[in-house]
């Protein structure tokens, strides 16, 4: 009989003590996001076999924000990259490639991150490309200020845009002007400078522009400057950079005339680029037909010259989570 009793009590207090811990949970639960974007075509270039490709990066993401009162919260940002059409890890080093950070935010004071996260170049630059600079199909990332942010051999290119051990600061919109900053907390091996960065970003829909300057871990320099202007469905994008390397006083420039077209849930986009002069261009056009708010097809036709002309031809779809 004693027996009994102690299993009804605990038969009783289970659901209790089950709802007890689902609470805090779920009181957490409802500040976290997971998010994440599919993207994936058929892509035939001049003198290579058809493949299967993205259009833009691959992610899946979890994110957070606890408030903490007095317009204060805390954050924290997971994301890893994938490839699609075979499911591994875009960069097979680093799990969390895209980000991992942790941090603290304040409406009157901005929000501040420690760890693994974009540059502030590269965090703003992809609005200055039509293609978001995805590097890949008729994108035109290569003339939107394209820059190493690591500068060290690496074998899969996991720190191109990105710092690890870096302190990154976003401060509040003030008049429309935003400043971004980033310095690394810790000398890299191999590296002969820390890498270090600012930009500053105005406006956020008619008119828009950026600066910023930046030092990899090489004390490579860049300064890059972009603008866009739009009218009703129209917007005109420009953007120049100048990329000065230590050691050789060698320089790179480059230069990206660009637009895009809307109509309705659908994108007509268009841009051209070029790189120290004649040392490579591309032309693009790109279409976005758009199923709903999270759902498209899109196709590009590009042609580029570098060391040699290719002509491509691509034709996907996405899906944002």
């Amino acid at each position: 009989m004693q027996r009994r009793s102690q299993l009804a009590r605990v038969c009783c207090t289970a659901p209790l003590r089950l709802l007890i811990l689902m609470i805090p949970l779920n009181a957490y639960a409802a500040d976290v996001v997971m998010y994440g974007y599919l993207d994936l075509g058929v892509v035939k270039e001049t003198g290579t076999s058809t493949r299967l490709d993205r259009g833009f990066f691959n992610y899946l993401g979890v994110r957070g924000e606890e408030d903490l009162g007095a317009k204060s919260s805390a954050t924290f940002n997971l994301q890893m990259r994938f490839s699609p059409d075979t499911g591994m890890q875009e960069r097979s080093t680093t799990l969390f490639q895209g980000e991992s950070t942790v941090g603290l935010k304040n409406a009157a004071l901005g929000h501040l991150r420690l760890g693994r996260a974009m540059t502030p170049l590269w965090q703003e630059k992809w609005r200055y490309d039509p293609w978001y600079d995805s590097a890949s199909m008729g994108s035109l990332e290569v003339y939107n200020g394209d820059f190493n942010s690591d500068g060290l051999p690496t074998v899969d290119y996991h720190n191109y845009s990105r710092v690890g051990n870096g302190v990154f600061y976003t401060s509040p919109s003030v008049g429309g002007i935003r400043f971004n900053g980033m310095a690394e907390a810790q000398l890299a091996a191999g590296a002969t400078a820390r890498s270090r960065g600012m930009a500053v970003n105005f406006g956020e829909e008619t008119l828009t522009a950026m600066i910023s300057y930046e030092k990899n871990h090489l004390s490579d320099n860049i300064l890059y400057a972009a603008g866009s202007y739009r009218m009703d469905q129209f917007t005109m994008i420009g953007a120049y950079s100048r990329t000065d390397f230590s050691g050789g006083g060698a320089s790179q420039r480059s230069m990206l005339l660009a637009g895009t077209y809307a109509i309705n849930l659908n994108l007509l986009r268009f841009g051209y680029g070029r790189l120290n002069g004649s040392l490579g261009r591309k032309t693009s056009v790109g279409y976005i037909y758009g199923l709903s708010k999270r759902t498209n097809i899109y196709s590009d036709v590009y042609r580029e010259k570098i060391s040699s002309s290719k002509t491509g031809l691509a034709i996907g779809f996405t899906h944002s989570l």
